[in-house]
């Protein structure tokens, strides 16, 4: 089991995952998926905390599989999270850095995503990235048709 933790491969701007989405929302419809966590629980699964910035929350997957994330920041254009913990894989997310950019693309919006420290050498990096492309195609949904498709805990039983 790979268990990296290199603070250079978390470092701001370090290689990880990379995701391009094109919503036909605007930016601010964008951001407000980011800004509550009631709008979180509809893209990535059960979300309880604070979503804003400087706050912290965990989306819950059940079976002691969840996510701890503190905002860094939510601004017009660029939301941060870093991942406090993520027990379930095996210390590999703690200190990485999700960042979703936002900019205008003709009437609605180009996001950049990217997990920075989520890198192929990680033995959750397969499930992982797969993970993200699931949870952005959800976001994509949640924002341009009002319904997305997170985990659900009851539908897990």
């Amino acid at each position: 089991m790979t268990t990296a933790t290199n603070s250079e491969q978390h470092a701001p701007g370090a290689k990880g995952f990379a995701q391009v989405k094109t919503l036909r929302s605007s930016p601010d419809a964008v951001l407000a998926a980011f800004q509550t966590t009631e709008a979180i629980s509809a893209w990535w699964g059960p979300t309880t905390g604070s979503a804003v910035e400087g706050g912290r929350f965990r989306a819950d997957f059940g079976e002691g599989r969840y996510h701890e994330i503190v905002v860094g920041s939510v601004e017009p254009r660029r939301v941060a999270w870093t991942s406090a913990a993520a027990p379930h894989h095996h210390g590999e997310w703690e200190g990485t850095t999700m960042v979703f950019e936002l900019a205008e693309a003709g009437e609605g919006t180009r996001l950049s995503f990217r997990h920075a420290g989520l890198v192929p050498a990680l033995e959750c990096y397969d499930n992982c990235s797969a993970g993200w492309t699931q949870v952005l195609a959800s976001l994509v949904s949640y924002v341009d048709t009002g319904k997305g498709h997170p985990y659900r805990l009851d539908a897990a039983r």
